[in-house]
């Protein structure tokens, strides 16, 4: 999802082809993450996206049958910084920031706890490699795609200066919620991305410029 980009990212152009099938347009209002599951549950809205799975949300929306994003997030952090990732337990010497509104693996969480790891909190996703920069934070979690959109924005030498690493910090996938108050677009959501990908071209298209969607 990118505000920036003309077709506002590639899981939007995707919910957008998959209710244009049966007519319907869809207009994306951009808010910060925990504003967008707030406001999605209200009626001028049908619902929001994309989230990852949890009980919580099971509960206050109703999830698409079919998954929109697979994506890989992974520990980024300075290349002068010592850090080895093979548990979360690795993470306990260093400050690791954590984004508002976002999912994290309950196993992480147990950790943060457990270990005692130091965290800074912050609302955008967008201030993650800025505060690595600004030696505000040690570790940042981002998803593949994520990185290589906001690394766009820096310069070449402050590039070479972050790297990430190789073992994933967790793997997820994502799905459009539809509210309660607009039940009947669910069925019509999952019936377009179903006949999406059944179009080989359309999905061949999508796994090489957006995201290969495991199990599909």
């Amino acid at each position: 999802m990118d505000q920036g980009r003309r077709d506002q990212g590639c899981v939007a152009k995707l919910i957008r082809d998959a209710f244009a099938i049966s007519d319907f347009k869809v207009r994306f209002v951009f808010m910060p993450w925990e504003r967008a599951y707030q406001e999605g549950l209200k009626t001028e809205f049908s619902g929001s996206a994309y989230w990852y799975l949890s009980k919580q949300r099971a509960n206050d929306y109703i999830y698409t049958k079919t998954p929109i994003t697979t994506e890989i997030s992974r520990f980024y952090h300075l290349t002068s910084l010592q850090f080895t990732y093979q548990t979360y337990k690795d993470l306990a010497p260093y400050r690791l920031v954590l984004n508002q509104g976002l999912t994290y693996p309950k196993e992480l969480l147990e950790a943060v706890k457990k270990y005692d790891i130091s965290i800074v909190n912050a609302t955008y996703t967008t201030k993650n490699l800025p505060f690595l920069l600004r030696d505000r934070a040690d570790i940042v979690i981002l998803t593949e795609q994520t990185k290589t959109a906001y690394a766009k924005a820096l310069t070449p030498e402050q590039n070479k200066l972050i790297t990430f690493q190789a073992k994933p910090a967790f793997i997820k996938q994502g799905y459009l919620l539809i509210n309660k108050h607009s039940e009947q677009y669910v069925s019509i959501f999952d019936e377009g991305v179903a006949a999406l990908w059944k179009n080989k071209a359309y999905y061949d298209d999508y796994a090489k410029h957006c995201l290969r969607i495991k199990g599909q």
